[in-house]
């Protein structure tokens, strides 16, 4: 056997170095190592460089970032870790975790796919390349990750550069066991010394303090290639940009994108300037990230948008952002290239009605798609036992799922297993927020007990009744912002309920000070709390019509309203709600049918011996049902395969339509109270989806909220409730995104009856919530917000049976032509608008009676004024029109139902739609 060219000497076999002479100075390091291999310069070379780590590899040897996994049979598989991988040769790899310890090689053939879409096997685990570390700073933090623990490393180069070249000679051999018996001895391997110790356990130590100091962070989301990007705002003490993902925030509105913003700086406790209040200014900052002071007392917020506006996609939006990203980089593990690898949030649960259950998860999918993220739902046909399992698995589980979506009742069965867990929540969002409003409800003393401090509450009607429930639902968002109860109550609740009071309308001192604690609760709260108004959407939607349609009553209804007033024997001159609700109520029924008379409580126990249920067993149609059956036969008769929803506050006014209904053979569907709710979401699909379904009877409180009903491009509201909030949601069910037909809405209303009065009161109760949600500014012009009195509760039980409108005498004194419509600056209507406060000053001094009585009917015929103004309000926009004078001003539904039952509709107020549609 030749020897090499360039060895001119017999091969001596290398000498085991001392331990002493390992840990030796640099220099003589060098010496010993040549001596020691005994062999040529180039050997000697080679080991010098492996010697002291992968940072000084060969030039042509590449360093990738993997990621890997256990195998796995799951349908969505994620990756367990990360780490590092060399490239030995053309076709071999070694992996490395991101600790660098040594996991396995594995080899890549040139027949197989491309090479970052190949998963590698090597023992138990499967990886896959993610990128080529390029940039000099990252390479060189990666070679120093990877010398910690790389004697394997060295054995094996060690083997490959020096031992493979002796096998050629005789004397190989020998030299191979001697080497492999070297690299079995106790050293421990050279570092260079200005290198840090490292733990294994510990994946941040891996860096040299040096380089630690000086490492940038990246946000996960290049700014520059992204248009039009969502930044969030930021406080001083942030690394690095959050950005909402591209995936999401290109379809984001750019009220929506205010929305996010608005969200994510509640939730980060970042106190919002005043200028940011207004929509304008927030629209325009949207792009950049903004430096805010932090405020300590928010850390939840209330998105009180009206429907439709898309508080669902906000919500998804902002969770996703949280899920995945984070202001603070240095506080959770990050890649290589210094992007973070979680959040802010590990965990969400979302609770809402059991009816939005479906809808949230298609959301989810539709925005994200479900193989990004995880979202559990428990199943209808789950045992509580099962339930129980699940939502233990979720919170103890990292990988698998990270949304819970729960319904409000089924929270009460797997209480114990969240407060067990709560730990492991870090975000808790309410849909239809307003049903915490109860102080004692099981609910949300439950959700109190997670103790989650960021909570997002979802509501468009969060204020329904009064400011105790409107304390409940702030207390819960951010504790304490308004002190306890009884401080809120002597501070707040205590003056602003006696300025509202009619008795002290005349104290001004009372009436200021009211005035004062309304607005400072206005600036405390209006720092989270976003509210905007459906006008939004006019933009981005098909247009909308609405049409008040006021139906005559018939003979028969007629006479059941005064047979009912008669047998109930009012006392006209001592009436009060509480005790008049329930004949309130059974006069309702009569504006649906007579026929519902007979199933009514209220008759059965006070007015039983009238037999007034034998009169009026058979007495089912109604100047409603006679109008509703002429609208449905002609849109069911059209060109256009329309299809219609029917809303009823009444189950039993549901049972009457569905049997008329069903005898015009009509396909409907229904959902109400008693609908399972493993069946809703089905129901909804096979409504917007079905085409031979023609009709949706929906229960407005048990089913008419947050639905999607898209597939109806006309809605029927057949009676209304006492809360505007309840018939506002349930028509906005078809005015949505995804609708692609020009929508109208029909309000039916019994002429001259107690339905009317109802909607006159609803025009005028909107002045409390929009005082505490929206701008104070808006509410300028309104009097008191109790407008009723027992005048107005006497006018409840009048029944106008020769008017066309009762509604219409009252604000206007047109012919009904439909050539005026109602604005706030009308010159040419009988009522003009007053000054809100009556002559208090006159009321300071000493006075006569006679004065006094003059001052007094002067500040109550401003009430009035006052009244009429607020349903002006409501009603701007609008187009009066008598069907007998101006019915082609009305659309071509309703003209044609009018000419089938021309005595049934007496008057119309008609909003058009604006035809404004953008593509989106």
């Amino acid at each position: 056997m030749h020897l090499p060219k360039y060895e001119n000497k017999p091969f001596k076999p290398p000498r085991r170095l001392s331990q002493s002479s390992v840990h030796s100075n640099s220099s003589t390091t060098k010496t010993t190592v040549k001596r020691c291999v005994g062999i040529a310069p180039l050997e000697a070379k080679a080991v010098k460089k492996l010697k002291y780590g992968p940072q000084c590899l060969q030039d042509q040897r590449k360093i990738y970032t993997v990621v890997f996994r256990k195998p796995s049979l799951k349908k969505h598989k994620t990756w367990d870790g990360d780490g590092y991988a060399i490239s030995k040769s053309l076709h071999r790899f070694a992996f490395y975790d991101s600790c660098g310890k040594f996991i396995a090689n594995s080899v890549y053939s040139e027949e197989q796919e491309q090479l970052f879409d190949h998963i590698f096997k090597a023992g138990s685990l499967e990886l896959q390349l993610d990128y080529e570390i390029t940039d000099l700073e990252e390479r060189r933090e990666a070679e120093i990750v990877l010398c910690k623990t790389d004697s394997d490393l060295k054995r094996q180069d060690v083997n490959e550069t020096i031992c493979e070249r002796n096998t050629k000679s005789s004397q190989g051999i020998t030299a191979e066991k001697a080497l492999i018996s070297n690299t079995k001895s106790k050293q421990k391997p050279v570092f260079n010394s200005t290198l840090k110790k490292l733990k294994d356990s510990d994946a941040s130590s891996v860096e040299d303090p040096k380089l630690k100091q000086k490492r940038k962070y990246s946000p996960l989301f290049d700014v520059s290639k992204i248009e039009n990007p969502v930044v969030m705002n930021k406080d001083r003490d942030a690394e690095i940009d959050v950005i909402v993902d591209p995936l999401v925030s290109k379809h984001l509105r750019p009220h929506q994108r205010e929305g996010v913003k608005f969200m994510y700086d509640c939730l980060l406790g970042l106190a919002r300037p005043t200028e940011l209040s207004s929509t304008t200014a927030m629209t325009d900052v949207t792009s950049k990230s903004l430096v805010l002071e932090p405020d300590s007392d928010i850390q939840g917020c209330l998105l009180a948008d009206e429907m439709g506006l898309g508080k669902t996609l906000m919500t998804i939006a902002l969770i996703w952002t949280l899920l995945k990203q984070t202001p603070k980089a240095s506080q959770v593990p990050c890649s290589q290239q210094g992007v973070p690898l979680q959040g802010l949030c590990h965990k969400v649960l979302i609770v809402c009605p059991v009816t939005l259950i479906g809808n949230w998860k298609r959301e989810f999918n539709k925005w994200l798609n479900l193989s990004r993220i995880g979202i559990l739902t428990l199943s209808a046909n789950n045992t509580a036992e099962r339930d129980k399992y699940d939502v233990r698995n979720f919170l103890r589980i990292q990988r698998t799922y990270q949304v819970l979506i729960i319904g409000y009742e089924k929270l009460l069965s797997v209480s114990e297993e969240l407060r067990l867990g709560k730990d492991s929540l870090d975000l808790i969002v309410c849909d239809e927020g307003h049903r915490l409003k109860n102080g004692a409800s099981k609910i949300l003393n439950i959700l109190k007990s997670l103790d989650v401090t960021r909570k997002v509450l979802l509501s468009g009607t969060p204020i329904q009744n009064d400011l105790n429930e409107f304390y409940t639902i702030i207390d819960f968002i951010n504790p304490g912002i308004l002190g306890n109860y009884s401080q809120f109550k002597k501070r707040f609740i205590s003056p602003i309920s006696r300025a509202r009071d009619p008795a002290n309308k005349f104290n001004e001192v009372v009436v200021q000070k009211g005035e004062e604690r309304s607005n400072e609760m206005i600036q405390i709260t209006q720092r989270f709390i976003l509210r905007r108004t459906s006008s939004i959407l006019t933009k981005y939607l098909p247009p909308r019509t609405d049409l008040i349609l006021c139906c005559r009553p018939t003979e028969i209804q007629i006479s059941a309203f005064r047979d009912i007033l008669q047998g109930a024997q009012l006392d006209l001159t001592n009436l009060n709600f509480n005790s008049s609700l329930a004949l309130i109520t059974l006069l309702k029924k009569v504006c649906n049918s007579p026929t519902l008379i007979q199933n009514d409580s209220f008759y059965n126990s006070n007015l039983q011996e009238t037999k007034l249920s034998n009169k009026y067993n058979h007495a089912l149609n109604s100047g409603k049902l006679k109008v509703l059956m002429a609208l449905v036969e002609r849109i069911r008769n059209g060109t256009d395969n329309e299809k219609v929803v029917i809303v009823s506050n009444y189950t039993q006014t549901l049972d009457i339509i569905e049997n008329l209904m069903r005898s015009a053979d009509m396909q409907i569907c229904r959902l109400d109270g008693s609908t399972q709710a493993k069946q809703r979401d089905a129901i909804v699909c096979s409504f917007n989806n079905n085409p031979s379904i023609f009709a949706f009877l929906l229960s407005a409180k048990s089913g008419g909220v947050g639905l999607n009903l898209t597939g109806a491009s006309r809605l029927i509201l057949f009676d209304n409730d006492w809360n505007p909030s309840v018939d506002l949601q349930a028509m906005s069910r078809i005015h949505r995104d995804g609708q692609k037909r020009s929508c109208y809405i029909y309000r039916l209303v019994t002429t001259g009856c107690i339905d009317e009065k109802i909607l006159q009161r609803q025009l005028m109760k909107h002045s409390l919530s929009q005082k505490f949600l929206c701008d104070s500014t808006a509410n300028e012009g309104h009097a008191d917000d109790d407008l009723f009195n027992k005048e107005d509760l006497k006018d409840l039980f009048t029944i106008s049976c020769e008017t066309l409108s009762n509604t219409h005498d009252l604000i206007c004194s047109c012919q009904g032509k439909g050539d005026e419509d109602i604005t706030l600056n009308d010159n040419n209507s009988t009522i003009k608008q007053l000054p809100i406060k009556p002559a208090v000053a006159n009321l300071k001094h000493w006075q006569t009676a006679l004065e006094a009585q003059r001052v007094i009917e002067q500040s109550e015929n401003q009430n009035n004024n006052e009244k009429i103004s607020l349903m002006k309000r409501c009603l701007v926009g609008y187009k009066h029109i008598d069907p007998k004078i101006a019915n082609d001003l009305m659309d071509p539904i309703a003209i044609e139902a009018f000419q089938r039952v021309p005595n049934d509709i007496s008057f119309a107020f008609v909003k058009p739609g604006e035809p404004t549609l953008e593509a989106t």
